[in-house]
């Protein structure tokens, strides 16, 4: 135990000196040169992400995925704006380009970390998608690697770029609302009991590079809900462990990511969850109904999600609430509202979403492109939202109360053991 917060403690004041440098090490030839980029993942949120970036004038060299059907519809996308992109089935080969400047990582989330890293060695910044990684020690090694070659890393945490969520943070952090003692984050849905179902193993369907899928994650017969990753559904891989966290990691992950914005980027000092399957009578692994508590530096957060109820309406199904001694602050991804407690001399206010933060999100890391800034989800934030994500998930599994030592990312001993994955060969996360 004590080698290894030796390790962490090396590291740490490694990148803490590498943190406060500002070398422009960017691909770009000129500042106003069309940035170049290839796309790895082409599903729902690949293909959202190549959208929006060819709106924003990224000329697209290549675009990648192991399954023919999604690598088909990208090359279409980008030939609509009459130009052509590279179709490639193995993201190496976009890695080893050296005329593409960056890269957008949108694969299944155990995939994040390697090709995170590696393009980082390869020389490209990275946009990645949420949660960056499913186990904390290789997120500790993707901001590791981001600040070691001098990347800028955004992750797809886009409620950051969000101006109703940054002002929402703002009046957290000015003391408008008082002293917040609790905060609580949500996702609720009330879904078919039969959920995701409970197919058998088979053979992959044509066009899918199973092998390669699964990647650097245990080997195992091919699955229709371990894939899942369908066009017209909201891909089933999240629900298993082997590729990511389950709901906690894919929904919490935004609004603890907003929660600990509004805090300075606190982490909690220990965390308890409970849960459990109580609704689906399908074959997932993650909960369908989970409650976390967290317990921060001078407050208490905590996240939920539910599946058999919404509370009998439409509206408010993810959110995020601070409790202030003045009053409280509501915000989701539509507005945000203060209320004052009774007797306060606080003023109720209300602010809607003006625009998409998405599109905004790639503006800011374009701009941080160019000028070697660090963006609104820099992967040191992400990083630190996901590891919070991941935290509850091994308070659920480990049916332990976890302390988490923020300076030297480690947990009590008997919990160690879920920090780590162990990645297949040739796939391990090495700076």
């Amino acid at each position: 135990m004590e080698n290894k917060k030796a390790d962490r403690r090396d590291f740490l004041k490694t990148a803490g000196a590498a943190f406060t440098t500002s070398i422009f090490t960017g691909g770009l030839r000129g500042a106003n040169d069309r940035p170049t980029a290839g796309f790895i993942g082409i599903g729902v949120m690949g293909s959202e992400n190549l959208g929006v970036a060819l709106q924003h004038g990224v000329e697209v060299k290549a675009v990648c995925d192991v399954y023919q059907p999604h690598l088909e519809r990208a090359g279409a996308i980008v030939a609509r704006t009459g130009h052509k992109a590279k179709e490639v089935k193995d993201f190496r080969e976009i890695l080893a380009d050296k005329s593409i400047d960056l890269v957008c990582i949108s694969t299944p989330d155990h995939w994040h970390p390697y090709m995170t890293v590696e393009a980082c060695k390869a020389g490209k910044d990275v946009y990645v998608e949420k949660p960056v990684c499913v186990a904390i020690d290789d997120g500790i090694k993707m901001v590791e690697a981001a600040r070691k070659y001098n990347r800028v890393v955004q992750a797809g945490t886009w409620q950051r770029s969000g101006e109703h969520f940054q002002k929402a943070c703002e009046i957290v952090r000015s003391g408008q609302i008082g002293k917040v003692a609790f905060a609580r984050t949500w996702i609720y849905s009330n879904e078919p009991q039969q959920g995701i179902g409970n197919p058998p193993d088979g053979a992959p369907p044509a066009g899918l590079d199973w092998e390669m899928w699964l990647g650097p994650s245990p080997e195992r017969g091919f699955n229709p809900n371990r894939f899942g990753v369908y066009p017209n559904s909201y891909s089933y891989f999240r629900w298993f462990w082997d590729y990511a966290g389950g709901q906690i990691t894919d929904s919490g992950v935004h609004m603890l990511d907003i929660l600990q914005m509004a805090f300075d980027e606190a982490m909690p000092k220990a965390i308890t969850a409970i849960g459990g399957k109580f609704w689906f009578k399908d074959d997932r692994e993650t909960p369908d109904t989970m409650q976390v508590t967290y317990e921060y530096p001078g407050f208490v957060g905590s996240w939920e999600h539910r599946c058999n109820n919404t509370d009998g309406t439409t509206s408010r199904l993810m959110g995020l609430t601070f409790y202030g001694s003045r009053g409280t602050l509501y915000v989701d991804r539509n507005l945000y509202k203060v209320t004052p407690e009774k007797g306060s001399d606080l003023q109720a206010s209300e602010m809607k979403r003006v625009s998409d933060p998405h599109p905004l999100h790639w503006t800011n890391f374009l701009e941080c492109v160019k000028t070697r800034q660090r963006p609104n989800s820099d992967i040191e934030k992400c990083f630190r939202s996901s590891a919070t994500c991941l935290l509850g998930d091994i308070a659920y599994r480990s049916k332990q109360r976890i302390e988490w030592d923020d300076q030297t990312k480690t947990v009590q001993k008997d919990a160690e053991k879920y920090l780590h994955r162990d990645s297949r060969s040739p796939w391990r996360v090495e700076v």
